[in-house]
């Protein structure tokens, strides 16, 4: 994964927003994810609707038959049994006491602050997503929050800008 370690502020300040660009978001979620040490992380991914989660919790088993990318979802137990759970609802923090988020497609967590990681996951292909995607960063923008713009290609991510 293809990322720049030059970030002065802290990650928390950061919102960055992944474009999968056309790929598998099962594919592309997953080389992100495994980029990170593990070690305690709770990674929350909140889907926009249970299809969605269902979808994206599956591919995640399938998206590299050379890793294993431990994560669970709906039908795999308790939330806090997994550093990664999948899900079209926030569970609360004492359920999944989450570390990271990363929001797919239009799914809105109730409070953004709560996660020191926030990622919003978009395809920039689909009209509606880039749509979401523009009119989230523009706001974002004037709220005067931090935000990294990166893009998948292939099997990496690389930064395109920050803003």
């Amino acid at each position: 994964m293809a990322e720049e370690d030059d970030n002065p502020e802290p990650e928390a300040a950061w919102i960055d927003f992944l474009n999968v660009d056309g790929a598998g978001f099962d594919r592309a979620l997953g080389c992100r994810l495994q980029g990170l040490d593990g070690v305690g992380t709770k990674v929350l991914v909140l889907c926009s609707d249970p299809a969605r989660a269902e979808a994206l919790n599956a591919g995640l088993w399938t998206f590299d038959q050379a890793s294993f990318l431990p994560h669970g979802g709906a039908n795999d137990g308790a939330p806090g049994d997994h550093p990664i759970w999948v899900h079209h609802e926030e569970p609360p923090p004492d359920v999944f006491p989450a570390d990271m988020i990363v929001s797919v497609d239009d799914a809105e967590p109730a409070d953004w602050n709560r996660y020191s990681s926030r990622w919003r996951m978009f395809d920039a292909r689909d009209s509606v997503q880039r749509d979401i995607g523009r009119t989230r960063w523009l706001a974002w923008r004037e709220t005067g929050q931090s935000m990294a713009y990166w893009t998948f290609e292939g099997s990496e991510w690389r930064l395109e800008r920050r803003g």
